[in-house]
């Protein structure tokens, strides 16, 4: 009976906006000050792009490592195998998935190399923080943004040694792939990025891809897939990166008129959300009222236990209202990392804000009536 009411009022997805096929070839003038760009086809080729360089800096380091939270998403470490980086898992905050300062200063030795910092859905690390700890180090500091970009110019304040932005199916700003690395200094591994292809026939293919999505990403489309048992829409997986590609020419020409669309887009979902948590103790996500805080990509949600984020998961999820429990488990638990991550002393931290956590929808597909409806589970469950 659930899913056949599904059928008829939609699902709504975890987060996804339309993306605008308009071309502007001749404006593509994106920079950060005291930058420069590399554009690629995803995050996490910026991602490893970095780590390579920073190897490449140091070659009297034997064992490079690099340093990542206990709760984030297997493409960081994809990005360093690729990169031939060690991942060194450090734990994060009790209700705060930014790292354990404490714990992430114990970590830091000889072999360490990088240090990613990742900005959770719109909430930034304690980046000058974690700058002052490095001190004089060679250690570079990675300002991981694939969950988050700046709404206005406003934002661009920036200082860590690379800067990366992610474009790929349900980011902030979306073009179902691409990304960009700036960094301080001349990448010397630039060799690593290999050509795009460019042809007129990859650009049909791309533009076919977009048009679907599009399509898709409406709830009483994207309920077919969302019901689908054999598609596991949503399940966390490692998958191993081969190469870095350049960005094509096509997804170049949409991002000017995507940012202008990322840049007019509404807050009033959080906002909502907002005025539940301040009425009710459900929010234990202290980062949140933080300055750090810009806009967020989905809205999160940290439960007093896991007893409670199941129970609001099971009833959000059957109602189609685009809940999600974001990774689901500390890094080291996500099938296929097995054996390529080592951790300091333990992420029992990160083991415990997984099972207490879950993403609320803010694309422009929650109406007023979802919300409601969002809220009338939250404050019965």
């Amino acid at each position: 009976m659930e899913t056949f009411c599904a059928l008829i009022r939609g699902d709504l997805a975890p987060a996804g906006n339309n993306i605008t096929i308009t071309k502007k070839p001749n404006t593509f003038a994106y920079q950060l000050t005291g930058y420069s760009a590399t554009w690629v086809d995803s995050g996490t080729s910026a991602l490893a792009l970095a780590l390579a360089d920073a190897k490449a800096k140091t070659p009297h380091v034997k064992n490079p490592k690099v340093i990542i939270p206990g709760y984030c998403c297997p493409d960081l470490v994809a990005a360093a195998v690729f990169a031939g980086v060690k991942p060194l898992a450090v734990d994060i905050n009790l209700t705060d998935a930014s790292y354990d300062l404490d714990a992430l200063k114990n970590a830091i030795n000889s072999d360490v190399i990088a240090i990613i910092a990742v900005n959770f859905l719109g909430i930034k690390e304690r980046l000058a923080d974690i700058r002052a700890m490095l001190g004089n180090t060679n250690i570079k500091l990675i300002e991981d943004n694939a969950q988050w970009f700046p709404a206005n110019f406003q934002e661009h304040e920036f200082a860590s040694d690379y800067v990366l932005f992610s474009f790929g199916r349900g980011k902030p700003l979306s073009l179902l792939g691409g990304g960009v690395l700036f960094s301080k200094e001349e990448i010397i591994v630039s060799e690593l990025v290999q050509q795009a292809a460019n042809s007129f026939l990859d650009g049909v293919k791309q533009r076919v891809k977009l048009l679907a999505f599009n399509v898709l990403l409406h709830p009483h489309l994207y309920c077919y897939l969302n019901r689908a048992p054999f598609l596991k829409l949503g399940e966390t997986q490692y998958h191993p990166m081969t190469t870095i590609i350049a960005m094509d020419s096509f997804r170049k020409a949409l991002f000017m008129a995507n940012l202008s669309l990322h840049e007019l887009r509404s807050s009033i979902a959080e906002r909502a959300y907002d005025e539940l948590c301040t009425t009710t103790s459900l929010q234990h996500l202290t980062s949140l009222l933080t300055a750090r805080r810009k806009q967020l990509l989905r809205y999160p949600l940290l439960c007093a236990d896991n007893n409670i984020r199941d129970n609001m998961l099971r009833k959000l999820s059957a109602a189609g209202l685009g809940c999600s429990p974001m990774y689901q488990r500390a890094i080291v638990e996500i099938s296929g990392v097995e054996g390529l991550i080592e951790v300091h002393v333990n992420i029992k931290n990160a083991q415990c804000f997984a099972h207490r956590f879950l993403t609320l929808p803010t694309h422009e597909y929650v109406s007023r009536k979802h919300i409601q409806r969002i809220k009338n589970i939250l404050t019965n469950s």
